[in-house]
């Protein structure tokens, strides 16, 4: 049964739904620009169930905004902006679901690979057409696309195959703690990162598809 949230007064039927609402909030926002009085308030009430909630406060919130996280220039976030001028991200997916171990290491592998997705995007995008999505057959352009994992090689089957060669568990890969402007976890053992980056490079099989075949098409197979 779906618990209900209640944030700043406003219930959700679920979770999802205050996800929605509060993405909405963040997509009326241009990079950068301060966020009104009434979307404030409510960020003011958001922030206060995040995890680290003292830690990202700090000193006191002074105001907030939206911005792109500098990994793949895709994803947008909450800033919050503290009173002694020094500022930080913060997810209002983790505000409403907590922390989750599992998902910050499967998110600190994505990032140990980023540069090789990057190269990849890069490579596709070098050709005088633009890529088609092999799912749909439209075009795809810079704008709208994403990087995925071709099956049967899927990333967490790839990650699984990594672990098992290691002998190691999900909860035995080392990443950072929460800390100021960490949109994801990284890795910090030399040894694992430097394997995985190399397990990753020979398995993984990406391909470019469109948005909705991503999203809808690639999770049917």
């Amino acid at each position: 049964m779906a618990v209900p949230v209640v944030i700043s007064g406003l219930e959700f039927r679920t979770k999802g739904e205050a996800k929605e609402f509060f993405g909405g909030i963040r997509d009326c926002y241009p990079d950068g620009t301060r966020i009104g009085p009434e979307d404030d308030a409510l960020l003011r009430e958001l922030l206060a169930c995040h995890p680290e909630a003292s830690e990202k406060v700090g000193a006191g919130v002074d105001y907030f905004t939206v911005d792109t996280d500098a990994h793949f220039g895709r994803t947008r976030h909450f800033t919050v902006h503290r009173v002694d001028g020094k500022s930080t991200d913060f997810s209002y997916h983790t505000c409403i679901d907590g922390r989750n171990e599992r998902r910050d290491r499967l998110g600190a592998l994505r990032c140990a690979v980023k540069d090789q997705i990057v190269a990849f995007r890069e490579r596709e995008f070098a050709g005088s057409q633009p890529p088609v999505c092999p799912l749909r057959g439209v075009r795809i352009t810079r704008e709208e696309y994403h990087v995925d994992h071709a099956p049967p090689a899927v990333f967490d089957l790839l990650v699984q195959g990594w672990l098992v060669s290691m002998k190691l568990d999900l909860t035995s890969v080392s990443i950072t703690p929460p800390g100021d402007n960490q949109i994801v976890a990284e890795m910090t053992d030399a040894t694992q990162l430097t394997s995985w980056q190399e397990h990753h490079r020979q398995h993984a099989r990406l391909r470019l598809l469109s948005p909705r075949a991503n999203l809808s098409d690639a999770r049917r197979l």
